[in-house]
């Protein structure tokens, strides 16, 4: 088993044990409409991968010394550097999917 597979088991384990009793509606609405936001698909449930595709060596070379010296965190700005290009590349469609 790998340490992943066997992290998400003790994660899993720990979320059922930690479940609040009840959650009112409003609550429990809010929550959905956020993870529904944040949440990924796991790769079993996703038919074709959107962002898959490699960094070549020099690049990530880079990035892990930006991460070092700057102590950002990468995935954020990776994030707004995305959204940014693609609302200026593709306007009408990042208008109808994207927050702003």
């Amino acid at each position: 088993m790998s340490l992943l597979g066997k992290y998400r088991k003790e994660t899993e384990k720990e979320e059922e044990e930690e479940k609040p009793s009840r959650v009112t509606s409003v609550e429990a609405e809010l929550v959905g409409k956020r993870s529904e936001l944040i949440s990924s698909v796991p790769n079993r449930e996703r038919k074709s991968p959107i962002v898959s595709f490699s960094i070549p060596t020099d690049l990530r070379a880079c990035l892990k010394a930006i991460r070092k010296s700057k102590a950002i965190n990468l995935s954020m700005w990776v994030e707004k550097q995305l959204r940014e290009a693609v609302a200026q590349e593709f306007p009408q469609i990042a208008e109808e999917y994207l927050e702003t």
